[in-house]
């Protein structure tokens, strides 16, 4: 293994693992190329303004980046999908000009970029928009209605959308710095420090366009809030499912999680689970079972069985492999599984108008979750 392939690897952690164009004066930069990417690599990691933890600061649910963590769940046939392939696609260029440019300094700068996608997504009051022009919009907002119906929730959930975009906007990246940017007291110095990082992303076509850098999917208690980054539904999308299909199952998988926060201490009381890798698997296989469920209802997204067919795709993409983590999601056959269990609820129901309470249909995954283990 050459000494780039290894620290490719290292910068390799922040994988969205299931398992985890702006304008440049062009002569300007190639003339004064050399010194530019000199004085960029020469970058101490000490310089930079660092930015409160995440963990720290709002208890994140799930973020579909990551899934690094320990002890073991029953590890069962499992390979990587497609979607691992998109992953590595736009991760390379990525990572080799973060190496090529800031060197040591790389893994750094590359944090440094996740955890303002993160904030600024969680922190924007503003009116939101869905896709790098908007363009799903209306489709989001329609969702979110029938969801708000479809569970009895209405007006209790936040929904706000992760995009690139962000990271090139200089008032957005000092409202970022002004709020949780260490050491920063003033609009004026949070001003300096988003002018460092608009500086830096005038060396790379890959920062801050890259996927990676709005490839969050979250729920959280904080505001109630999910987020949906454009680069994850793009990516997802690339492994051949529908666009409209990926932001419903992903919206409808996060609003899933949201039902059960409500719902945390009557369905998964102290002692359910041996362990937190089981604990995530059940909990993540069982919003795919009620995003399904949903998506498939008379009175809920409608989905016919020609496109039953690519959100079963959907859900088999974002499996994963990570049995060792507290993040397993579950394997690519056993999401697909759960997708299956609730589209099969919602069209054997005896009466098609009506939608189970979150607590029947809670009953229901849970008299039928040991038929998921089963799958390979």
């Amino acid at each position: 293994m050459n000494k780039r392939t290894s620290t490719l690897l290292c910068l390799g952690l922040a994988f969205i693992t299931f398992s985890c164009e702006k304008e440049v004066d062009e002569m300007g930069l190639a003339s004064s190329s050399t010194l530019q990417s000199t004085a960029v690599k020469n970058l101490s990691a000490s310089e930079l303004v660092p930015l409160q933890p995440m963990d720290g600061q709002v208890p994140i649910h799930e973020n579909l980046r990551s899934t690094l963590m320990s002890n073991v769940v029953e590890p069962s046939t499992c390979s990587p999908t497609a979607f691992a392939d998109v992953q590595n696609r736009y991760f390379a260029p990525l990572a080799n000009d973060l190496i090529g440019l800031f060197g040591p300094n790389a893994q750094a700068i590359y944090d440094t970029y996740l955890t303002l996608g993160q904030y600024s997504a969680m922190i924007d009051e503003s009116t939101q928009y869905f896709g790098a022009n908007g363009e799903y919009t209306d489709l989001m907002n329609k969702r979110k209605r029938e969801l708000e119906k479809f569970w009895n929730m209405p007006n209790q959930i936040r929904l706000n959308g992760q995009h690139t975009a962000t990271l090139n906007d200089r008032e957005r990246l000092a409202d970022v710095y002004e709020l949780i940017g260490v050491g920063i007291t003033s609009r004026e110095q949070a001003y300096a420090i988003a002018d460092q990082i608009l500086y830096f992303n005038t060396f790379s076509n890959q920062l801050p366009e890259s996927p990676f850098l709005a490839a969050d999917g979250f729920a959280t208690t904080y505001n109630n809030l999910i987020v949906i980054g454009d680069g994850l539904v793009q990516m997802l999308a690339e492994t051949g499912v529908e666009q409209d299909i990926v932001w419903t199952g992903i919206l409808a998988h996060e609003w899933a999680h949201q039902v059960q926060f409500k719902n945390n201490n009557a369905w998964y009381p102290a002692g359910t689970f041996a362990s937190q890798p089981e604990a995530t698997r059940y909990k993540e296989l069982e919003a795919d079972f009620l995003a399904a469920y949903y998506m498939t209802h008379k009175r809920g997204a409608t989905y016919n069985s020609k496109r039953v067919a690519q959100f079963y795709e959907l859900f088999f993409e974002i499996g994963d492999c990570g049995f060792k983590s507290d993040g397993h999601h579950g394997t690519p056959i056993q999401r697909m599984a759960a997708a299956e269990l609730g589209f099969r609820l919602a069209a054997d129901a005896q009466k098609q108008g009506h939608i189970l309470t979150a607590e029947q249909a809670h009953a229901y995954f849970v008299a039928n979750f040991n038929g998921l283990l089963v799958q390979n």
